[in-house]
């Protein structure tokens, strides 16, 4: 059975059902097109990524309780209502086994009640700028899980997250973040915290303090390595833009790709300096 409780819905959750209801409609808007089109393999790969990466890598993650913790009401209501449209979406391709589980999720034995003859769902409103918010999110996740990987910083350990805003930022997914990343504390700075990881997403820097059991001179070594390596990969690059002879001759799109790949070791480069001042 379903383990909830009447208890206060996290707001993690409340933002997660809110992404992955506009992520729905997206998502079946395009099946809906392809199926007008006859595009019957976008619809199958549309419908795969939607219940993979949407509803099972992120969506679950999102609104899954601590561990031994149950979930609430709310929450649990909320994620049979989209996993029901789901089913829906997904019968076309998997009738029997998506009206086996249908039938466990409405627990009905009712012809009537039937997947088959279910209601199509209906495109909900889209709320982009929560779409847009949620892509910002994935990437600070996405970062803050690299940073735990390289450093062996075990996910059970909270860590904290300092924010730098410099380019405007929404804190409508910290929530969000904080469970992710089991993320104990995140305070907005107005300078850089000493010691500390850092990245930077969208113009703003987000840093995780070292904690106590961090070797600092392994890991300046390893920045100044990464340092050297940037710096060669960009003088390669340097020395390719000022070929006149390159830039007059080579595609426009090959130019633009290397300007990019300037542009981007620069900045490594940038950050890489500035990590390491930090550590001094």
């Amino acid at each position: 059975g379903w383990e909830s409780e009447d208890k206060p819905q996290p707001e993690s959750a409340k933002i997660a059902i809110e992404w992955m209801r506009s992520q729905f409609a997206v998502k079946l808007a395009e099946m809906n097109q392809s199926y007008d089109s006859f595009r019957i393999s976008e619809v199958l790969m549309t419908t795969y990524k939607l219940i993979w990466d949407d509803f099972c890598s992120w969506y679950l993650e999102m609104v899954k309780p601590p561990y031994q913790h149950t979930i609430d009401i709310q929450t649990l209501k909320a994620t049979k209502e989209i996993f029901s449209d789901i089913l829906k979406v997904l019968h076309p391709f998997m009738p029997f086994i998506s009206e086996e589980v249908w039938h466990f999720l409405t627990d009905s034995e009712n012809p009537e009640d039937a997947l088959i003859v279910a209601t199509w769902p209906e495109a909900a409103d889209v709320n982009e700028s929560v779409l847009d918010k949620f892509a910002i999110c994935t990437e600070v996740v996405t970062q803050i899980r690299t940073i735990r990987k390289e450093n062996n910083l075990a996910n059970k350990n909270a860590i904290e997250l300092c924010v730098k805003v410099n380019e405007g930022h929404d804190k409508d997914f910290d929530s969000v973040i904080a469970h992710l990343c089991n993320i104990s504390d995140i305070q907005y700075v107005a300078e850089k915290p000493e010691n500390s990881f850092s990245f930077i997403t969208k113009g703003n820097e987000y840093f995780v303090p070292f904690s106590d059991d961090i070797d600092i001179e392994a890991e300046r070594e390893k920045l100044e390595k990464e340092l050297e390596y940037t710096k060669g990969f960009l003088n390669a690059v340097d020395k390719k833009l000022s070929n006149e002879r390159f830039v007059s001759n080579a595609p426009e799109a090959v130019v633009a790709s290397e300007k990019k790949k300037q542009a981007d070791a620069k900045s490594k480069v940038d950050l890489l300096e500035q990590k390491l001042a930090s550590l001094n």
